[in-house]
């Protein structure tokens, strides 16, 4: 047995600028023999003491006592636990946090990385660079040639209208095409900010630069528009799922066959139980997996799923990902590069390998 006894939760926060995560909350599950799970959430600024107070108040005392082995009856007793769908939204993104640490668990208590107790193992795993830094074209260009020049054959940059005018996403996508030559893979995200039209018009316009994949063409819900684009796509690649947060929006967006490329993000779906659930059913309907973001966890699950084509790579000078970069120490991961790009090598230590950092925990400890 592997008995939950106990469990600390925490908020850190830091200037977060333009990053995805402002904030992070972090959950330390104990067992009955002193074993520790450490999970996290992602948060807006201003957010992650709502998110720890629903994790401490709500989730937890569904699992505290309960054997940690048991991932899906737990899950499923987080979930339900708020009636009327309440598991839902920002809930689920709690409940990842919980999720994360029983697998950490799960795995520590074995011995195993994550990677082995799901089962599979490759000694390294094709990652595509983000390159969606907020930089004029020709500095982003300039970016993305020395991400190229360090061996990288794929990357993405952002095109999303709530960052640029279509103009200047013409403009970023040609100066980028023409900074890393045609051999290079280019990917373009907007981050569901455009309608079907216009991503058809767009891809359009950018037929001679030879996109590899456009991401979240539409808003997540618009379905019909998903698969309008895909329709309308010619030779590209049509990419999303990453705001996409269960097993059944993803049996949505797959039945209508709205992607080709599916994004599951373990962060907002529900944590590792959910995401496997996803996974499955995108590869059993002839899917590409490719995760969204995500580093720390992702990069177990690809090391333990041949079926996960890349991992999206950022580098520490990329500022999107906030005080994640700040907090977290491990796990540690190092770099492969080859003829054919960048790979990274799988994590090492027992569980998740998650390691906070003392001085940053002291520094961005939130009240």
């Amino acid at each position: 047995m592997l008995n939950i006894v106990d469990a600390k939760v925490a908020a850190y926060g830091g200037d977060a600028g333009d990053a995805y995560i402002g904030e992070i909350v972090v959950v330390e599950l104990v067992t009955e023999g002193g074993l520790t799970g450490t999970g996290f959430a992602s948060a807006p600024r201003g957010v992650g003491h709502i998110f720890r107070d629903l994790i401490a108040n709500v989730l937890l005392p569904q699992i505290i006592g309960q054997n940690a082995m048991l991932h899906r009856d737990l899950w499923d007793k987080m979930f339900r636990t708020i009636p009327r769908r309440g598991g839902e939204g920002i809930v689920r993104v709690c409940i990842s946090a919980l999720d994360f640490a029983i697998w950490d668990l799960k795995a520590r208590a074995s011995g195993a990385t994550l990677a082995q107790l799901i089962g599979g193992h490759r000694d390294k795993v094709p990652t595509y660079i983000n390159c969606a830094h907020h930089m004029p074209p020709d500095a982003l260009a300039e970016r993305a040639a020395s991400y190229v020049r360090d061996g990288h054959r794929a990357l993405k940059i952002r095109g999303a209208r709530s960052h640029v005018t279509l103009q200047e996403a013409d403009a970023r996508v040609a100066a980028v095409r023409e900074a890393i030559g045609e051999d290079v893979l280019l990917m373009v995200d907007v981050n569901g900010t455009w309608d079907a039209d216009t991503a058809i018009q767009q891809l359009r316009k950018w037929e001679r630069h030879n996109l590899f994949w456009l991401e979240e063409p539409v808003q997540p819900e618009d379905f019909a528009g998903y698969r309008a684009v895909r329709e309308r796509a010619g030779g590209v690649h049509i990419a999303g799922g990453e705001q996409h947060t269960s097993l059944h929006e993803y049996q949505a967006l797959i039945g209508f066959d709205g992607i080709d490329i599916a994004q599951p993000n373990a962060a907002i779906c529900g944590g590792i139980t959910e995401w496997m659930r996803i996974h499955d059913h995108a590869v059993a309907n002839g899917r590409i997996v490719s995760p969204w973001n995500l580093q720390p966890i992702h990069i177990h699950l690809a090391c333990g799923l041949q079926s996960v084509k890349w991992l999206e790579y950022f580098k520490l000078d990329n500022a999107l990902l906030g005080i994640q970069t700040l907090l977290f120490s491990g796990p540690r991961i190092s770099e492969r590069v080859e003829a054919d790009g960048v790979y990274l090598e799988p994590p090492e230590a027992p569980g998740l390998g998650l390691e906070i950092d003392p001085e940053a925990a002291e520094k961005y400890r939130l009240a």
